[in-house]
């Protein structure tokens, strides 16, 4: 499984519970890449940064560089698209092996809250700052082994997951609503904070969908050679033909305290605390949980791995699976990439595929 190819792999988040054993395996398994982790908050008073560095520390000879990135905020987003595409350009760094979009945020109290955008937060954080990132950074990525993860959840599915109970996963026929909500009504701030956490893994999965058919498809040009300047002429793209999405459920996290800490009722974190303790037993009930540390070995693996080379879709671990029928609505696909463009600002000079 090790692969001895080089190349810079980009992970978002990467002070979470899943993304520090992300960060060592990673380390210990495919030692030539060099890192490039994003972090919210890069202080030495930050408890999980302190963490992620002592992570780093260990492997003395990794290359590995922690950046600053708040992902509520597309225009930072930008800003740092922009600084790491010049220091890829420059040979500071080398090209793009993988980007791991795998921060997230969901807010299950206090009802919905907001981007410095403007945008629903969880939508804004878990969807639109990772697309925004991974269509600038196309033409950076490696072009015959890029591959872009996205990490997907089974509260996509509608009616699957147990805290959205009563609220299913479904797109509203406006779309604006998913990033201008109404306020949650009283004593339904769980039920619709789920809601939106799912509604965000489900735009981010169909969008990836989207960002592969653009990837692979023939493009049209103008025929400098035809004396009629209207005729046009297909040619591949070279710089993204070969580069995939996937999307990845890495599974049901109990003892992520990413996910269990903040915004979420106390009633939900003493459930979640003593169900971290019975994992192993609860496993054989339920084989969806997990911990962190045997979630983030797929997550990797699918990002870097020479077994899963050429790879896209849907996958549950390390298995290729069926999203669910919502999700390969390919007119809705197309739709929620047009919105998505249009709520990041997105302009044809920002990328190197057709948007």
């Amino acid at each position: 499984m090790y692969l001895t190819m080089t190349g810079t792999v980009l992970l978002t988040g990467a002070n979470g519970s899943l993304a520090i054993p992300a960060v060592e395996y990673l380390l210990s398994t495919y030692p030539s890449f060099t890192l490039v982790l994003t972090v919210r908050d890069d202080s030495e008073q930050d408890r999980n940064t302190t963490a992620l560095r002592q992570t780093v520390a260990k492997h003395s000879n990794a290359s590995v560089s922690i950046r600053k990135l708040d992902l509520g905020s597309l225009k930072e987003a930008q800003s740092f698209c922009e600084v790491l595409h010049a220091e890829i350009k420059d040979g500071k760094l080398p090209r793009l092996a993988a980007i791991v979009c795998n921060a997230m945020i969901w807010k299950l109290s206090g009802g919905p809250a907001y981007s410095d955008d403007g945008f629903e937060s969880t939508l804004a954080i878990n969807h639109l700052a990772h697309f925004t990132i991974a269509l600038r950074l196309l033409g950076a990525m490696d072009a015959q082994h890029g591959r872009i993860v996205f990490l997907g959840s089974q509260g996509h599915w509608p009616d699957k997951a147990g805290l959205s109970k009563g609220f299913p996963t479904r797109l509203p026929e406006d779309l604006e609503v998913l990033v201008h909500p109404p306020p949650d009504p009283k004593g339904e701030e769980m039920g619709r904070g789920f809601q939106r956490y799912g509604l965000s893994k489900l735009a981010s999965l169909m969008v990836a969908y989207e960002l592969n058919q653009r990837l692979k498809k023939v493009c049209c040009k103008p025929n400098s050679s035809s004396s009629y300047r209207g005729v046009l002429t297909t040619v591949q793209n070279k710089d993204t033909q070969s580069i995939r999405a996937v999307t990845i459920d890495p599974g049901d996290l109990l003892n992520s305290k990413t996910f269990f800490r903040a915004h979420v009722p106390m009633s939900v974190q003493i459930m979640i605390f003593i169900g971290s303790w019975l994992l192993p037993l609860l496993r054989l009930l339920q084989p969806r949980l997990s911990s962190v540390e045997q979630a983030a070995k797929p997550v990797i693996d699918i990002a870097v791995a020479d077994e899963f080379a050429g790879q896209e879709g849907y996958f549950e671990g390390r298995e290729k699976a069926t999203s669910s029928p919502d999700s390969l609505d390919e007119d809705m696909q197309r739709k929620l990439w047009e919105k998505s463009v249009a709520w990041c600002g997105l302009k044809p000079e920002d990328t190197v595929i057709d948007l």
